[in-house]
């Protein structure tokens, strides 16, 4: 009787029942409502960016099949890393940015590499970084969204870049509303309510912008805007388990807690106001740490690994939103993340480190 062989292949690696390309398509189908929900902010502009995005990541893969005689877009990789640079760009951006984000990331970052679960960094998270260090300044073309048309032309977190150090201190919507930020006019109706009949008798208040940072009426990335349905996307993988949840929330809590302790000293503040609730609602963080930092290829296979991930994204998120200049400081954070992940798979996990090795090898 002959003996049974052992497999080997690349990874993922996950004790389920489940291939790649289910896993892709299912991640795909978790950013569904958010995209949907920036396409009905946005209207047809985020639909062509989205589209342009995919396409080009699709193009790209059907090129590189070519060379490499393997057909693999029906594996759902390439259209997955395109939805996420679309929804990772502003819908007024160029359309050649995304387009070259996509083919950069699907060409140089994946399948340069040895093509899925041999890339060393999230191919989508490499495109935007591309496009950031290409065209800064057609990256940060922002427009408001149709349902909110009367709301400011800026997003907030670059309109509160703008108004400090501001005189008046405080949290960053008190920063925005001293510095004559515009919020919508629905947003003034809602709060105006809530504050009304919930909290006027607990002798507090919601502050102005509230409700248009929750449900994203505001400029910024296209699936980005609305941390709700984020949430609910990325209930659905977790109940799935398609991705894990160790490095999502240690990401998220390392940020909010540095945020809360230092962001008001880093904008001129003061300690303990740096407003985290905002810079959760403001940005990309809340979309990277869900759908690109726990990316099983690139992320580290241990749990303790996992953990010191996300850790160290969440602080590598701060120090580059607070101090430096390269979009929110998200995609450069995972990139950077990524590079030290075989590190910590040797280091945390001895037991990961050949399962490692044979995947990027």
């Amino acid at each position: 009787m002959e003996p049974a062989r052992l497999v080997l292949s690349s990874a993922p690696h996950l004790g389920m029942r489940s291939s790649s390309a289910r896993m892709a398509w299912l991640v795909a189908a978790g950013l569904a409502p958010a995209a949907a929900w920036g396409i009905f902010l946005f209207g047809v502009p985020a639909a062509i960016v989205l589209c342009v995005s995919v396409g080009a990541a699709l193009l790209a893969e059907l090129l590189s099949s070519f060379f490499l005689k393997k057909l693999t877009i029906t594996d759902g990789s390439a259209f997955l890393t395109g939805l996420l640079v679309g929804l990772f760009m502003s819908p007024s951006t160029p359309l050649y940015v995304p387009a070259a984000a996509s083919a950069f990331a699907i060409l140089v970052v994946k399948q340069s590499f040895g093509g899925l679960g041999r890339n060393w960094m999230n191919p989508a998270m490499g495109g935007v970084l591309f496009a950031l260090l290409s065209w800064p300044g057609s990256t940060s073309r922002w427009t408001g969204a149709f349902a909110a048309r009367n709301a400011a032309a800026l997003p907030p977190l670059v309109a509160l870049r703008q108004a400090l150090p501001s005189p008046t201190g405080g949290a960053p919507l008190s920063v925005l509303a001293a510095s004559g930020y515009r919020w919508s006019d629905l947003d003034a109706r809602v709060i105006a309510w809530i504050n009304t009949h919930v909290f006027a008798g607990l002798g507090t208040a919601l502050q102005p912008g509230t409700f248009d940072m929750l449900i994203g009426r505001t400029p910024g990335p296209i699936g980005a805007l609305s941390v709700p349905l984020l949430l609910v996307g990325a209930a659905f993988l977790l109940r799935r388990k398609i991705i894990r949840w160790r490095v999502p929330v240690f990401f998220l809590s390392a940020f909010f807690f540095l945020t809360l302790a230092l962001g008001g000293i880093a904008s001129g503040g003061s300690w303990l106001s740096g407003g985290p609730g905002f810079h959760l609602f403001a940005g990309s963080i809340v979309l990277g740490a869900l759908f690109a930092a726990s990316d099983p290829v690139t992320s580290p296979l241990s749990s303790r690994g996992q953990i010191i991930f996300g850790i160290s994204l969440g602080v590598l998120a701060f120090v580059m939103r607070f101090f430096g200049s390269l979009g929110d400081g998200v995609a450069v954070a995972i990139v950077l993340g990524n590079c030290v992940v075989p590190l910590i798979d040797s280091r945390f996990d001895g037991r990961a480190t050949a399962l490692s090795r044979g995947r990027r090898e």
